[in-house]
């Protein structure tokens, strides 16, 4: 059961990297057990941006708060359409993409539940910028699920 009362900003901040090291986990586990060597490299890649992610967030705890920017990130919704995939050693490569995506889905639609139950204006915009970061993670997958996997087909 995820975590949904929180005492204070560094309290969600602490959650939020705990999430992003299970991230990391699992992109750099997988990338470990897949037979296909560009698949495991595109999984390395995930697992670097999800330590970063990290990194920042922890940063941010010493540093100050997060306020979400204005800025429009166009998602495509293509993980909406496309059935769950689970992991297995012999993923394609549109297989692994599907995975990611919605492993960013569920954090976008965890950080935004959170949000609207969040106690106060800080908690909450601490909140809605982890969902703006994830919403851009998931768009860049979804790019590159457009480029290399629907415009082929």
């Amino acid at each position: 059961m995820e975590k949904t009362h929180f005492e204070s900003a560094d309290d969600i901040l602490q959650f939020a990297i705990e999430r992003e090291e299970d991230a990391y986990n699992f992109y750099n586990e997988w990338a470990g057990k897949v037979k296909n060597p560009a698949i495991g490299k595109m999984l390395i890649e995930l697992s670097k941006q999800e330590l970063g992610h990290k990194n920042r967030l922890e940063n941010l705890k010493i540093k100050g708060s997060l306020i979400p920017s204005n800025n429009k990130i166009t998602d495509m919704k293509i993980a909406e359409y496309l059935v769950d995939i689970p992991p297995s050693e012999d993923m394609d490569y549109q297989q692994a993409l599907t995975l990611a995506m919605h492993r960013e889905q569920a954090s976008v639609n965890l950080y935004k539940t959170l949000a609207k139950v969040a106690p106060n204006d800080e908690i909450q915009d601490i909140f809605l910028t982890l969902v703006e970061e994830e919403v851009h993670h998931k768009a860049r997958l979804e790019d590159e699920y457009d480029e290399n996997i629907l415009r082929d087909n």
